[in-house]
């Protein structure tokens, strides 16, 4: 897996949160959030300009709670409905990793993101992204693909 710093452009997307979420909680989070999300684009006729994203902020120490920021780029603003929003990706330097593979294994990319930023003495800013790259209802497990994108300072 390669590891680089980019300079991360930020995209306009639909979004919904979750908070004070633990990890035993994503899976049912996401399929939740993402089933609504694209209801809700469907229903407002807007195109999806990139990978939907899953993005972890305000994380405990040990990361067993923290906030989830679910979303998809859109082209245009949509109103806000209920608990859809408009929200805006990252923009900046990162450094990130496409991982392949089950998103049970994904940690294996955030350790070695994280290894990475301890060696390369690079500061974390505590927001990371999963850009969800591959279809999973028409991609074998093993064969998925995940953006993982840490924002540095």
């Amino acid at each position: 897996m390669k590891i680089e710093t980019t300079n991360h452009q930020s995209r306009i997307t639909v979004a919904t949160k979750v908070e004070s979420i633990g990890m035993d909680e994503v899976a049912a989070a996401l399929e939740v959030g993402y089933m609504k999300l694209m209801a809700y684009v469907t229903e407002q006729e807007k195109q999806i300009t990139g990978a939907p994203y899953c993005c972890y902020m305000n994380a405990s120490e040990d990361f067993s709670q923290f906030d989830m920021e679910l979303g998809i780029p859109i082209n245009e603003a949509v109103a806000e409905k209920d608990d859809i929003y408009m929200s805006q990706t990252y923009g900046g330097r990162a450094i990130s990793a496409t991982y392949q593979g089950p998103y049970k294994t994904l940690d294996a990319a955030y350790a070695a993101l994280l290894e990475y930023a301890k060696e390369h003495a690079v500061e974390l800013t505590g927001i990371y992204y999963d850009y969800y790259i591959s279809d999973p209802t028409d991609t074998p497990e093993s064969e998925l693909l995940t953006q993982v994108v840490f924002s540095i300072k």
